[in-house]
C-alpha cells in the first residue's frame, strides 16, 4: 500500500522518483548481452540485405535511400525482439525489466514531458547557434536524401523503430542493470547515453553533444515517472516531427 501511495503522490516535478530497477541481469553481464543484440542486429541487416545492396553489373537494384532506410529497419526489429527475449531470460519479467507499465503521476506527464523537451531543444539551439555559431543544419542536410519519395518508410523507421528499439535497449535494458549496480542509476544514465551517442557517430561535435544531453532527459523522465513509455513517446514524437519537417521544409544552404 505505501508504494501504490507513493506512485500517486510522485508527478514529473514532484515527489519521490518512481523508478526502482528490476532486473535479473548484472551490469556486466546486460553489456555484453547489448553488445550481442546491436552485433546481431547487424548482421542480419549484412545477410539479409548485403545481397540485394551490392553492385549488380550496370545498376543497383535497391536506391540509396531505400536501401539505408531498410536495413536500418531490419537492425531496429532485430534488437527489438532481442531485447524482449533478454528481458525474460533469468525469471526477468519484461514489464519489470524494461519499466514499460504505466508511468506514475498525474495524466498530464506526457504533456509536460513533451513541454519540456521543446524548452530543451530551444536551449540546445540557442547554445549551439547563438552562442557557439555552429551549423544548426550540418547534421540534418545529409539525412535529406532519405525523406524524398521514401518518407512515408523514414516516418516508420525513424519515427517509431528508432525510439522503440533505442529506449528498449539503452533506457530500458541496460540502464536497469546498471542502475541496480554500484555505479547507481546516474552512474548508469550517464553510461547509457554516452553509448547511445556512440550509436550516432558522424554527427558534428556540437550534434554529438545534444544527442548525449537529450539522452540524460529522456533518463531523467524515466527515473521521474518510473516508466519508460514517457520517453519512448517524447522520441517518437521527435523524431517524427524531424522527418516531417526534412520532408517539406527546405534546408538553408
Amino acid at each position: 500500500m505505501a508504494v501504490a501511495s507513493e506512485k500517486l503522490q510522485a508527478g514529473l516535478l514532484r515527489g519521490p522518483p518512481a523508478y526502482r530497477p528490476r532486473t535479473p541481469w548484472s551490469a556486466g553481464a546486460a553489456l555484453a548481452a547489448g553488445v550481442l543484440i546491436v552485433g546481431a542486429g547487424l548482421l542480419a541487416g549484412i545477410l539479409v540485405l548485403g545481397p540485394a545492396t551490392a553492385p549488380q553489373g550496370q545498376e543497383w537494384p535497391w536506391r540509396q535511400d531505400l536501401s539505408a532506410l531498410a536495413t536500418l529497419g531490419l537492425w531496429q526489429l532485430a534488437t527489438v525482439v532481442l531485447t524482449l527475449a533478454a528481458s525474460a531470460l533469468a525469471g526477468g519479467r519484461v514489464a519489470d525489466v524494461l519499466a514499460l507499465r504505466a508511468p506514475a503521476g498525474e495524466p498530464a506527464v506526457y504533456a509536460k514531458a513533451l513541454l519540456l523537451m521543446v524548452v530543451l531543444q530551444l536551449l540546445l539551439g540557442i547554445v549551439q547557434f547563438g552562442l557557439l555559431k555552429e551549423d544548426v543544419y550540418a547534421d540534418l542536410r545529409p539525412m535529406m536524401h532519405l525523406f524524398g519519395e521514401q518518407w512515408l518508410l523514414a516516418l516508420l523507421v525513424v519515427g517509431v523503430g528508432a525510439p522503440l528499439s533505442e529506449e528498449l535497449l539503452f533506457r530500458g535494458f541496460l540502464l536497469s542493470a546498471l542502475a541496480a549496480s554500484r555505479v547507481g542509476f546516474w552512474g548508469g544514465a550517464v553510461i547509457t547515453s554516452a553509448l547511445w551517442t556512440a550509436l550516432h557517430a558522424g554527427y558534428s561535435p556540437a550534434g554529438m553533444v545534444e544527442v548525449f544531453v537529450i539522452g540524460l532527459y529522456f533518463s531523467w523522465l524515466l527515473w521521474r515517472t518510473g516508466s519508460l513509455r514517457v520517453a519512448i513517446v517524447c522520441h517518437a514524437l521527435y523524431n517524427s516531427f524531424l522527418v516531417i519537417v526534412l520532408r517539406y521544409v527546405p534546408l538553408p544552404a
